[in-house]
């Protein structure tokens, strides 16, 4: 039996398996330009897929301009089905022999998202070609699926029995259960929870609104917040008060295909079955607000951001188009990450004590603020009395020295 090991796909992770090839090992450009067409119903133009550097229609709306921002989200599709390794039990076929079978549980997930789970698996490997060998063992088939779920909506889920299995090995993924459907997955993974302190329609007092623009890469910078990348949708503007992160989803590229898609199928005069199963999450401004802490960064800041943390170089374009900055002039209700923006507003304005002595402080006195003011002063005072003492002493010392050794007027 072969197991796979599942972790939490970062740039610096570097897992070594031996005598074990993953089947989805290589991902070519005709395998992107098929999950291409699969999510956002187009195919990037012939010479993008032939690898060819040279394309005569560059700069006019080819479709190789829209690859060309994705390449790091094609990067984490190549490294995150990389690790599939199948569990081969009594020589029964893997639930994934390569990238086409996902593709194809994929685009199955978007045609079918009011289905529940446990029929989309067994209709599925029902209606697949067998090669002579067993079905793949129903923990393999859980594994392909929630692969699929997670190159589309870009969480980390898990069937019930591979829960516990996965948070030992450090990752935090969300339950999809089997009686539960694709729709009714995103909604819990996304429950809407608007906040007043951020909700225009709410009558709250003033003291109690949150002032967008007072979240700066400053401020953060300043309450000891350091900005982590994460490929978790669900992990966005989450705060980890005790280790100083603020972790940031920045695929900017995907988002935006995504709700050009959902933007062109909500004007479209027919509907279609597939389009009942397409990720729809409600606005941009919905759930990748502007003024998040994002749009009052600088563009140096961002950069360094790009470089250090390598994050999506298509955010930069993003955070400094006239569009997006257009949207934190106007007022927005906040529908999925309010409470997390309530959350970064009250750390910036009151942090939490990190270190030895800002924890001493804390456990001392509620307000650490006056107790370390009365301990900065005492410090000083007990330094300046030091040096006086000292310049007492060397006082002393020259007079003795005077006394001891007199000068002749002769």
């Amino acid at each position: 039996m072969f197991l796979q090991f599942e972790r939490p796909i970062t740039n610096k992770m570097t897992v070594l398996i031996d005598d074990i090839s993953s089947p989805l090992a290589m991902a070519t450009q005709e395998t992107i330009a098929s999950l291409c067409q699969t999510l956002w119903g187009w195919t990037p133009c012939p010479e993008w897929i032939s690898g060819s550097a040279v394309c005569e229609n560059r700069g006019l709306g080819c479709p190789c301009e829209r690859a060309a921002k994705l390449e790091p989200f094609f990067e984490f599709y190549r490294l995150v089905t990389a690790y599939y390794l199948p569990d081969d039990i009594g020589g029964s076929n893997p639930a994934l022999e390569s990238h086409n079978d996902l593709i194809q549980i994929i685009s199955l997930l978007l045609s079918n998202a009011d289905t529940p789970r446990s029929q989309l698996t067994a209709d599925y490997f029902k209606t697949r070609p067998h090669h002579g060998n067993k079905d793949p063992p129903p923990s393999d088939q859980d594994r392909a699926f929630s692969l699929a779920a997670r190159i589309v909506a870009m969480v980390q889920p898990s069937a019930d029995q591979q829960f516990e299995g996965l948070l030992e090995a450090g990752v935090r993924p969300v339950i999809w259960r089997s009686d539960t459907s694709f729709t009714a997955f995103l909604h819990s993974v996304f429950p809407k929870r608007q906040h007043p302190a951020l909700s225009p329609g709410h009558q709250v007092a003033s003291s109690a609104k949150v002032s967008l623009a007072s979240i700066t890469g400053h401020r953060l910078k300043v309450a000891g917040l350091d900005i982590i990348p994460t490929n978790d949708l669900r992990e966005h503007l989450r705060l980890d008060a005790k280790k100083g992160t603020v972790s940031l989803f920045h695929y900017t590229s995907v988002l935006e295909e995504r709700l050009s898609t959902c933007h062109d199928q909500e004007i479209s005069a027919q509907k279609s079955a597939s389009e009942k199963g397409t990720l729809k999450l409600g606005s941009v401004e919905s759930w990748s607000p502007p003024g998040s802490g994002l749009t009052q960064f600088t563009s140096s800041t961002l950069r360094t951001l790009v470089a250090k943390k390598q994050l999506d170089p298509d955010i930069l374009r993003v955070m400094d188009s006239p569009a997006y900055r257009a949207g934190t002039e106007r007022p927005l209700d906040y529908q999925y990450w309010s409470t997390r923006i309530v959350d970064l507003h009250e750390e910036i304005g009151h942090p939490t004590p990190r270190g030895i002595l800002w924890r001493w402080l804390e456990r001392k006195s509620g307000a650490r603020y006056a107790m370390m003011a009365t301990l900065v002063g005492v410090l000083i005072a007990v330094i300046l009395g030091i040096l006086g003492l000292a310049v007492s002493i060397f006082q002393a010392w020259v007079g003795w020295q005077q006394w001891q050794h007199p000068i002749s007027n002769s």
